[in-house]
């Protein structure tokens, strides 16, 4: 299999001007979550994901996981050697035209610098000799993937052949049982030799897909076309029963209930305009649409500033929730609001003790640095203040030091018992709040949360300015309300046991049908 992206598209769109999106202490790169490397491109490809211009892999044509055989990136600019040696902790004096050994992602390969602005990187060395036997051929007699395709204005494209005498490698059944479109594209995978894909924009941007099988026999051709035709229709009738004339719940980001209109209208179009050809024992299929994905496109990436915000929002609040869970699994509850240092007689706030649970080195150093046998305004604690700790502030905080989640305490709450537990909570937990979300003037080392009063009206909740409250429930979810929720329903959910059954919004990201108007 050989494939190809071409990121300049993607590129020229992402450095256009965007919007502000908010502009406080705590607005960051996009957050991945913590369980994911952030630098898991930059170590898979060697240089940073903004900086490539192309990347293109190969492997053996039976290739079904594991990192590719042979990975070439293309840069926008030459790279910089010495910034390249120091980010892989390569020696300083050692000359990258030459292969050395890398282990992105935890496995060892080879790589070297083929042109100022290219890096091959092969999974052993045999691989890596044969791209170098493969560069010494004159580019005239070269066999390359190439040839397969048919449009230069790729954004993406790859072939994969089926070796001679290779057997059919059916999926297993247990795979396709429960998913009728595999289960009727599954045999084909027996006749097939030869497989294309390939999408590109044209120059007006309008999109356009083709795909492109090669099968054992004419026969085989026609049958593939048969079952496009029965694939589709299964496609058309899931588009008209479950996407035709449907809205995303307001409780969705903002950017992608705006969004959805066009992603359904896109896709429309793609399934409206796709015709399947036969040649002999050729089946291509062939859809375009007009430039709205393109345009759409343009305007999301305009909007990335506010929405990786709200990401990074949620994700912190999912951060503190797990802190929260992993607290109690080690202490048998859930830390009190006000941690009392028993020596001392001292007290510090729950978020100061949270950030030991993280799993982030710099916070826990920085919890080993607060000084537990000193007041939480004392001066060395306040200096704390000072270290822009955004793990407990909304995007939106214009205070470097104010906290936007809180516990919510009172007669009832889940968290007000000193040694409050899950098992405490006999509502379901997906409807039971541990945590809202507020603008208020707390500094996050001071132990201070809201009290069951204050949290009762979701319009003086929130951090956005919206209509969306983001708060954390007992089974550690994220979930954003409208402030107009029902009162009473949000009332319930503050309570860990008053029995009564909460109607929750929509999923925010299942389409519902637009009300008659």
């Amino acid at each position: 299999m050989v494939g190809e992206v071409d990121l300049r598209l993607l590129h020229q769109i992402s450095e256009r001007e965007q919007e502000p999106g908010p502009q406080g202490p705590h607005v960051k790169p996009f957050e991945f979550p913590y369980a994911m490397d952030r630098e898991m491109a930059t170590r898979a490809i060697l240089v940073p994901m903004q900086s490539a211009e192309r990347i293109l892999w190969a492997n053996d044509a039976d290739y079904r996981y594991g990192a590719p055989n042979l990975l070439l990136i293309q840069t926008r600019h030459q790279i910089d050697v010495d910034a390249f040696k120091k980010t892989h902790e390569i020696d300083p004096d050692f000359d990258i035209t030459k292969t050395f050994q890398i282990k992105p992602l935890g496995g060892g390969r080879l790589a070297r610098m083929i042109a100022p602005n290219r890096i091959a990187i092969a999974s052993n060395q045999k691989n890596m000799d044969a791209f170098l036997e493969f560069q010494t051929q004159p580019a005239g007699t070269r066999q390359s993937a190439t040839d397969f395709f048919s449009d230069p204005n790729f954004v993406l494209r790859f072939v994969q052949r089926k070796p001679p005498g290779q057997e059919a490698q059916e999926l297993p059944e247990e795979v396709v049982a429960n998913d009728p479109i595999l289960k009727l594209l599954a045999p084909l995978d027996r006749t097939l030799n030869q497989f294309v894909f390939q999408a590109s924009f044209a120059d007006d941007h309008s999109f356009a897909l083709k795909l492109q099988g090669t099968f054992t026999s004419p026969e085989a051709a026609k049958d593939a076309s048969i079952k496009y035709k029965m694939g589709k229709a299964m496609l058309d009738q899931f588009y008209e029963l479950y996407l035709e004339d449907t809205e995303l719940p307001r409780t969705a980001y903002p950017l992608t209930v705006d969004t959805w209109p066009h992603m359904v209208s896109i896709l429309k179009q793609l399934l409206e305009n796709a015709q399947a050809h036969v040649n002999g024992s050729q089946c291509t299929i062939e859809t375009q649409c007009n430039p709205e994905l393109y345009e759409t496109l343009v305007a999301t990436v305009k909007r990335m500033p506010e929405q990786s915000a709200r990401i990074n929002d949620q994700f912190r609040l999912q951060r503190i929730l797990s802190a929260l869970s992993l607290y109690h699994t080690f202490h048998g509850h859930y830390p009190p609001s006000i941690i009392l240092d028993e020596e001392s007689g001292h007290v510090r706030s729950w978020r100061v003790e949270m950030l030991k649970y993280m799993e982030d080195d710099d916070l826990k150093e920085l919890y080993e640095k607060y000084r537990q046998d000193e007041p939480w305004d004392s001066a060395a604690n306040l200096k704390f203040l000072d270290a822009s700790v955004s793990a407990f502030s909304s995007s939106w905080e214009t205070d470097p030091h104010a906290a936007s989640f809180f516990y919510v305490l009172g007669e009832g709450t889940p968290l007000q018992d000193e040694e409050a537990t899950r098992d405490q909570i006999k509502d379901p937990r997906g409807e039971t709040v541990l945590i809202v979300s507020a603008d208020r003037d707390i500094p996050w080392t001071m132990p201070a949360d809201l009290n069951f009063e204050e949290a009762l009206d979701l319009n003086e909740l929130g951090i956005w300015d919206n209509g969306l409250v983001l708060v954390g429930t007992a089974d550690l979810s994220p979930i954003l309300l409208l402030s107009d929720f029902s009162p009473e329903s949000w009332r319930s959910m503050l309570l860990k046991a008053d029995g009564k059954k909460v109607k929750l919004p929509p999923e925010p990201y299942r389409p519902i049908k637009r009300a008659k108007r």
